[in-house]
């Protein structure tokens, strides 16, 4: 029954909403029913108001999780306290839905750009492990929600689509004012539990959005999302044993389509079933997993031999006897990798948490993708466009499209639009005649056009070309002619142009500072690679990173680093990207004094670079930092500021000296003079920190 409270207060609410916050029969039914709640202090009952799915869990938000109706509130900041073999067991577990999400976000970053969507992985607790934000839209103002270690758990947060479908096991999504907490209004949410092959929970995947009407969207999307990672997950695990592919087919529900995968090892013993065949064999995973297929089944090794051999369909038993289920039976021989490494038996009480280990078959997920993406695009003279944060690995990219590509055996010539002075590019560009101009080499110049013709120009930074030099290039772009400085004759060139920056071209077209024709020119096919702190493959890479450091500093090979720092690296919000990761690396190697490196062995600046973040999360004051003539300071950061705040911290640390500062950054001073350029910082050492 309807309480006459909450009649009265629709009502009132009804009078004071404006038509844009009313809903589709003119009420706003959830946003009444939580200004009910914020009035009362009780979750209103039954569904007249809310979804049933919302107001079960505003009623667990009151009843259960003691959380505070009708307010904003933060999420705790979790601290992880599992046992060693707890975390190897959730390691193992996520490792692959951790890979997988990053090829499928690099493929879907256009998608996400548009529609302004969060991706966010939380372990089966709902502790955010991983954030992949489009631009930082999202979490602006959010910063103690975005960090890693938020606690998304219903009895955290109040009811979300992470936190719910981690308690309820099940894919839920909310929309505005059907969240407990009002610091989610402006938010859709959804989550979608990623089930191993052995029936248990590994991660959480989850989606955020600004578009207060795109839950049900994200939901299905997270559904698409959670088949393709589970299938990953399951494939992970088939190696040394049979597959099965099950066949279901009956006179009440005939069914002919593939119907699930059950893998069983070259023991007997079922080691994962997926979501498809727990629901064709009507069982559940804990009565199939670790039981011997003789008895859960009725197939033991002789017959699957037999069944693989003669490629027939193997029939299973059935102890309903309502379908005919049959299964195609396939060898799945041990992987290489797996006999040349075994895994350590986690079952010592004493076992650390495993550190993340250089391996030979690693692959960089997010580069490969690229590259697939780009194959093809330089014979067909589609120009590239790479795009990301400074430190992400651009010109890394454009040596393997060079040597992977038709133009392998031709020059490759890279320049630094941002590093050169605007007066000097267009002469290092397209060359000079001999005494054109005071200080020029006698015989002139041949410009980096004409030393790249018939191979790879690679143009980085080049959002910060002047605005004339880029009508010249969108000449020389159309023509495939330069024209020296100081000549009159055109010499003709064939180039392939690769363009990467780490601005926003788009917005720098809106504002007028970036021609419209020279983008739409330049950007052919758009190549993204993410920021290594929204990498979910971050601590792979760095160990491969480490390994290939310690090899070309001749360090021993016994050298590594502690679990405590392989934590840090984890929550660390690398503002450098991978270029800062190498530096870490490198110095942390020089002064390490044993065989482990400890947490007294990392730079000084990079360890303060975490407790600003932390600070800046718990809405705590900055350290001390330089002077920004034009920023004021802000409680909520988009991607670029990372940068601002990395060079803010290098200068400070350095106290002003820029030598220094561009050396712990890995940049060269001219480029650190660009940069304090654009976020408007003074290289004055006498007033580089507040006082």
């Amino acid at each position: 029954m309807r309480s006459p409270m909450l009649g009265h207060a629709a009502a009132a609410v009804m009078n004071m909403r404006s038509a844009e916050e009313t809903g589709f029969y003119g009420v706003d039914r959830p946003g009444v029913a939580w200004d009910w709640m914020k009035q009362t202090g009780q979750a209103p009952a039954g569904a007249d108001w809310v979804r049933p799915q919302v107001a079960e869990a505003w009623a667990r938000c009151v009843d259960d999780h003691a959380l505070p109706p009708g307010a904003d509130f933060a999420p705790r900041q979790r601290r992880d306290d599992r046992s060693a073999t707890e975390l190897d067991a959730w390691r193992d577990a996520a490792g692959g839905v951790a890979g997988r999400l990053s090829a499928l976000v690099y493929e879907l970053r256009a998608l996400l750009d548009e529609t302004n969507v969060a991706l966010l992985l939380a372990d089966p607790a709902g502790a955010l492990v991983q954030l992949l934000d489009s631009g930082s839209r999202i979490t602006a103002g959010a910063a103690q929600m975005a960090r890693i270690g938020a606690d998304w758990s219903e009895a955290s947060l109040g009811n979300n689509g992470v936190g719910t479908a981690s308690l309820l096991r099940t894919p839920i999504a909310f929309d505005g004012k059907e969240h407990f907490n009002g610091a989610l209004h402006r938010f859709a949410t959804a989550g979608c539990p990623i089930i191993a092959p052995d029936g248990s929970i590994c991660a959480i995947l989850g989606m955020v959005s600004d578009r207060r009407d795109a839950a049900k969207l994200a939901l299905g999307f997270l559904e698409l999302a959670r088949l393709l990672l589970e299938t990953s997950l399951f494939d992970h695990i088939a190696a040394d044993g049979y597959l099965l592919r099950l066949r279901a087919a009956g006179d009440a529900e005939p069914r002919f389509a593939s119907e699930g995968r059950i893998f069983i090892g070259a023991d007997g013993i079922i080691r994962g079933v997926d979501r498809a065949g727990v629901e064709t064999l009507r069982s559940e995973h804990s009565a199939l997993v670790g039981q011997r297929a003789a008895i859960a089944l009725g197939v033991d090794l002789p017959s699957l031999v037999a069944a693989h051999e003669s490629a027939r369909l193997l029939p299973l038993a059935d102890p309903r006897n309502r379908y005919s289920i049959f299964a195609e039976a396939h060898r799945c021989p041990k992987r290489e990798s797996d006999a040349a490494s075994p895994r350590r038996a986690p079952d010592r009480a004493d076992a650390a948490p495993r550190a993340p280990e250089a391996r030979a078959d690693w692959s960089d997920n997010v580069l490969e993708a690229a590259l697939r993406k780009a194959s093809g695009l330089q014979e067909r003279n589609i120009p590239i466009l790479i795009t990301g944060e400074s430190g992400v690995g651009k010109d890394h990219l454009v040596r393997r499209l060079h040597a992977s590509g038709p133009r392998k055996e031709r020059p490759l010539v890279a320049i630094n639009c941002a590093a050169i002075p605007r007066e000097l590019i267009e002469s290092e560009l397209f060359g000079y005649e001999g005494g054109s101009f005071t200080g020029a080499r006698a015989k002139g110049k041949a410009g980096k056009f004409v030393e790249a013709d018939k191979g790879i120009l690679f143009l980085d930074e080049i959002g910060d070309m002047a605005a004339d030099l880029q009508a010249t290039l969108l000449r020389v772009l159309d023509s495939s002619e330069v024209v020296p400085i100081g000549s009159s004759k055109p010499i003709r060139v064939d180039v392939r142009v690769v363009a990467a920056t780490n601005r926003s071209l788009q917005e720098m077209v809106q504002k007028g500072t970036f021609r419209r024709d020279l983008y739409y020119r330049l950007n052919g096919v758009q190549l993204w690679l993410p920021p290594l702190r929204e990498r979910p493959d971050r601590l792979g890479l760095l160990a491969q990173l480490f390994h290939l450091e310690r090899e070309a500093l001749a360090a021993p090979e016994e050298l590594r680093f502690s679990d405590e720092v392989w934590r840090i690296f984890f929550k660390h919000p690398w503002p450098g990207n991978i270029r800062e990761a190498r530096n870490v690396l490198r110095s942390s190697i020089a002064v390490a004094k044993g065989p482990l490196i400890e947490i007294d062995d990392l730079p000084i600046d990079f360890l303060q670079e975490l407790d600003f973040d932390n600070r800046i999360g718990a809405d705590a004051t900055p350290p001390a930092s330089i002077i920004d003539e034009t920023v004021e300071t802000e409680t909520g950061f988009d991607l670029s500021d990372w940068e601002a705040r990395a060079v803010r911290h290098a200068l400070a640390s350095a106290k002003g000296n820029i030598a220094k500062a561009a050396r712990s950054l890995g940049i060269t001073r001219a480029t650190l003079y660009h940069k304090m350029a654009r976020y408007g910082l003074r290289s004055d050492r006498r007033i580089v920190c507040k006082r």
